[in-house]
């Protein structure tokens, strides 16, 4: 499949949707075309694409095609002789000449930032967690609140507290309740003040208030006021849409992936990575922490 996709690339690389041809050139391999066509729809090998994607920035790739003969890294379609001098210096157990840190993973605590990213998501735990749990939640969702009722303190004590596991948040609000992203952005907008998680809660526990509310944002305001928040600079954020981009790449994420609606759970170790259902999440992460 890697030679015939590179061989066809000017073929599939001009549709709109080219699904349906990876699924022929499948079948011309002889592979079972229903269990490719399959897997293809409902993205099984997404999560594993982007923890490589992730690990390759982390590691300094910046553009394919990109290649690591030990610790010597060649960038960009080189000649021979290139990869021939790499090969036969570690063959000497020579280091390479010395390169610019690369820039840290996105999913790593930020200490500059505390309680967050440097992607910029929140999380929770300790940085040194041996397993990092990518959470998609939904502030509209009932099946959110339930999770986060009766499942969250569990996994949290278990898990989180002892520093086993590090949680990072994303938003994929559903798209036919509106109110859903705004309260995902005002979350944001709550945590430019330090106080993301007092305003989660407070959105899991009034979701029967806000997302009822004719004028939402005034509601969300409320919210703000009753944290001590800077009410004026939360205003600001809210009505300018100043955190809806970021609300909105996680939803593309979440898209790109085939994610059902949340709450949805991707869980990352030693830099590969895995859609889990919530009824495996607990079983899941204790195997791991097994291995």
């Amino acid at each position: 499949m890697h030679d015939l996709l590179f061989e066809r690339m000017e073929e599939w690389s001009a549709e709109q949707d080219a699904a349906g041809r990876f699924t022929q050139y499948a079948v011309e391999l002889g592979l079972d075309g229903d269990a490719f066509a399959a897997c293809l729809a409902a993205g099984e090998m997404g999560p594993e694409v982007q923890a490589q994607t992730e690990q390759g920035r982390a590691m300094g790739v910046r553009g394919t095609p990109a290649f690591f003969i030990n610790d010597w890294f060649i960038s960009g379609a080189q000649p021979f002789e290139k990869f021939q001098e790499a090969i036969e210096a570690a063959l000497r157990g020579e280091p390479p000449p010395p390169t610019p840190t690369p820039p840290p993973p996105p999913f790593d605590a930020n200490p500059e930032r505390p309680g967050y990213t440097y992607g910029g998501d929140v999380t929770l735990g300790s940085a040194d967690a041996e397993i990092i749990l990518l959470e998609f939640i939904d502030f509209h969702s009932a099946d959110n609140l339930k999770f986060l009722v009766d499942m969250w303190p569990e996994l949290e004590k278990a898990y989180v507290e002892p520093g086993k596991v590090r949680v990072v948040v994303k938003h994929f609000p559903a798209a036919d309740q509106p109110t859903a992203s705004k309260a995902a952005e005002a979350a944001e907008c709550a945590g430019q003040q330090e106080t993301f998680w007092a305003m989660h809660d407070l959105l899991f526990q009034q979701q029967e208030d806000w997302s009822k509310a004719e004028d939402v944002s005034a509601v969300l305001k409320e919210y703000a006021d009753q944290l001590g928040l800077d009410v004026g600079a939360f205003s600001a954020c809210l009505d300018e849409g100043q955190t809806g981009d970021k609300v909105q790449q996680d939803i593309a994420i979440a898209e790109r992936n085939q994610l059902q609606p949340a709450p949805q759970f991707v869980v990352f170790h030693e830099g590969q990575g895995g859609i889990v259902p919530l009824e495996e999440l607990q079983k899941v992460i204790d195997q791991l922490l097994e291995q």
